[in-house]
């Protein structure tokens, strides 16, 4: 696939509990190479999407087209492509960096000590592998989880509030590594916040979602800066911060 060509196209995608629409008939489509930032406030539906392309959770209905492929027709190679951080990464805090992206690797097929090296240095935790995880702050647990999501060479991250709860430093330095991966690699980023203005510095392309539905596609360029009033409505949506 060239750059600009959707590798992720989803369509009229519901997902019903009893009564509560989670996500109600979402439409978007992310083209290969952007880091595109799925927008809105916590409980807005962001994560149900991202387990639905993930298929840890099956829609009520629509369709989900991976790398050209539809979920229709069975997307277990094309997921394999995808790799993911859903919530909070989990690790076994007594094992080092190391050893947790060893067992990862495993579980993928993908246990080659110079991938499982290259991984750590890719996010700059090269020089502590060696260190247990219990003593990692937030912010190198989260680059660990990335670590572990880049093996196997995916055309796709899907990665769930990587920047939530974690301080200035370390937001930037999770942002600097996703900017690396997407100029090194040529990944697409699915990436999810209630944070604006942290997007701002990183997507290409914004998915604003309230209330289980696609409010807006927009590319950065239109809105950063640009069109206050437009940016206000966008901030008042997710309650974060303006853009900067």
């Amino acid at each position: 696939m060239k750059n600009g060509e959707n590798v992720i196209q989803v369509s009229r995608l519901s997902k019903k509990y009893g009564g509560f629409l989670a996500a109600d008939n979402v439409s978007f489509n992310v083209g290969k190479g952007e880091i595109c930032g799925l927008i809105g406030r916590n409980g807005a539906g962001k994560t149900t999407i991202m387990k639905m392309l993930l298929n840890m959770v099956k829609p009520t209905s629509g369709d989900i087209v991976i790398l050209g492929k539809n979920m229709a027709d069975g997307l277990s190679e094309e997921r394999s492509q995808i790799g993911s951080i859903i919530e909070t990464p989990e690790f076994y805090d007594s094992l080092t960096a190391y050893e947790n992206i060893k067992i990862r690797g495993l579980m993928i097929g993908h246990s080659e000590k110079e991938e499982l090296l290259a991984a750590l240095k890719e996010v700059n935790l090269d020089a502590q592998k060696d260190k247990k995880v219990k003593k990692y702050s937030l912010g190198m647990r989260q680059k660990l989880g990335i670590a572990c999501a880049l093996l196997g060479d995916p055309k796709i991250l899907i990665l769930d509030e990587p920047i939530n709860g974690l301080d200035p430093i370390a937001i930037r330095e999770v942002r600097q590594v996703l900017e690396n991966v997407v100029k090194k690699r040529n990944t697409t980023i699915l990436i999810s916040s209630h944070i604006l203005g942290e997007m701002s510095k990183i997507a290409s392309k914004y998915i604003f979602i309230d209330k289980g539905k696609v409010i807006k596609q927009i590319a950065a360029s239109e809105i950063n800066g640009k069109d206050k009033e437009l940016e206000d409505y966008f901030v008042s949506l997710v309650g974060g911060d303006s853009v900067d």
